[in-house]
């Protein structure tokens, strides 16, 4: 038996850069992969569901903890999506296979653009492109170990990464 596959999920790796180009905090945390993202994996190994091909990132600003029960219905209402980022949608996880265990965006990061002052306490991964939608496929979602604070003008870097590993 394989323990090890997922034992740690996704890993996102958070920068927050000031206008001048300068690194003002980063930080590592780690997922949690609710009962919807195993279902639908789960579907996909065994050949039962359908492959999602595009997957994107979300913020969320309201003081959050998911549980496993965690759906994308509960993005915009108890997560409180934060849709005020200047991108028009969330962004695209642009990731790539290293053709050994890993999965990442680490050589194309999300980039969000923050116009004000906001305070975000998680992000995660999910299968609809709209800002605060509702549903779609929930993959992950990750509590930051302490809230990030992003000054206005700032940009909050996002690299979302996978390693599957044999015990």
């Amino acid at each position: 038996m394989n323990d090890a596959l997922l034992a740690r999920g996704f890993v996102y790796h958070g920068e927050v850069i000031a206008p001048s180009g300068a690194v003002l905090a980063r930080h590592v945390d780690y997922n949690l992969i609710p009962k919807v993202g195993r279902a639908h994996l789960a579907g996909v190994i065994r050949g039962t569901g359908s492959p999602i091909s595009s997957w994107y990132a979300f913020l969320f600003a309201g003081n959050f903890s998911p549980t496993d029960d965690t759906t994308a219905a509960d993005l915009p209402s108890n997560a409180g999506e934060f849709t005020g980022y200047q991108e028009a949608t969330r962004p695209l996880w642009q990731n790539a296979f290293d053709g050994n265990a890993n999965i990442d965006n680490l050589a194309s990061k999300f980039a969000f653009t923050f116009p004000t002052d906001k305070r975000i306490y998680g992000a995660g991964l999910v299968s609809v492109p709209t800002k605060g939608a509702n549903t779609g496929v929930l993959l992950s979602i990750a509590r930051f170990t302490s809230p990030r604070d992003i000054p206005a003008g700032s940009t909050y870097t996002l690299g979302v990464g996978l390693t599957l590993i044999s015990s």
